[in-house]
């Protein structure tokens, strides 16, 4: 398994830091919505894997919401939410099963939500001054929060974080986690600094970004357990799906886009 994550690592990362730096942005933006169309497929087919016309209507409310975030413009995020709540909770008047009805809305909602909404935050951050940067910054904090969450889980962990969640992780890995962070931080001060900042709130910044990473792996692991799948995909060798590869930055895009926007 290692093996295969690190072969897989070996050409993502290149073609990452191209996508990330060199690529025009509707390319970044292309990429970034077919990688939210595949998460949102991956979401609606654990979250609803009997209803073939919530998960439809969940992807088609997601893509939405995706092209809203990457429009920019408050107005349509605030339209596609009026439709999309408006119209889900419309249908179920009609269905003979009401209260399924209202979970099968609120399991699309948090499928639209979670990657439709989310994810494109980081076109958003792309498009800032020096966003490519911030971009860059962010995914070099979560890489190092998960590498050093493996690997001191692996070699030092033995007190259980949120067993209930993920009885895997232990408070010794997300120790790692932090410290991780703070080195590819520090690293990626010295590569490809965000404009104007100093390394000590990009130290501070760090720490941060591996709390929220481990949150959004925390976060999808009590997902899949309440769905009751073990993957969420397996179109990344080694890695499982688009969502168990982007549930710890997620969340660091969307801070690192408030935090500059």
């Amino acid at each position: 398994m290692l093996r295969t994550r690190l072969a897989t690592a070996a050409v993502a990362i290149p073609l990452l830091i191209w996508l990330i730096l060199g690529s025009a942005p509707w390319v970044f933006a292309g990429v970034i919505v077919g990688f939210t169309a595949i998460g949102l497929g991956e979401f609606a087919a654990m979250a609803l894997p009997e209803h073939r016309l919530a998960r439809a209507l969940s992807i088609v409310a997601g893509l939405a919401f995706a092209a809203a975030v990457v429009s920019g413009r408050p107005a349509a995020l605030g339209a596609v939410l009026f439709a999309t709540f408006a119209g889900g909770l419309f249908l179920a008047l009609f269905d003979e099963d009401l209260a399924g009805a209202i979970a099968r809305f609120a399991n699309a909602m948090v499928a639209a939500l979670y990657v439709g909404f989310l994810l494109p935050h980081v076109v958003s951050l792309r498009l800032l001054p020096g966003g490519e940067r911030w971009v860059f910054f962010a995914i070099a904090c979560a890489m190092g929060s998960d590498t050093g969450a493996y690997f001191a889980g692996r070699f030092a962990g033995r007190t259980k974080l949120m067993p209930r969640v993920s009885p895997n992780k232990t408070v010794e890995g997300a120790v790692g986690g932090l410290l991780g962070s703070v080195v590819l931080a520090v690293f990626a001060w010295i590569v490809l600094p965000p404009h104007g900042e100093r390394l000590e709130a990009l130290i501070f910044l760090s720490l941060a970004f591996s709390v929220l990473a481990q949150s959004g792996d925390l976060i999808e692991s009590a997902l899949k357990r309440a769905y009751g799948a073990k993957d969420s995909g397996w179109i990344i060798p080694g890695h499982g799906g688009v969502l168990d590869r982007i549930d710890s930055l997620v969340l660091p895009f969307v801070f690192a886009y408030y935090v500059n926007a």
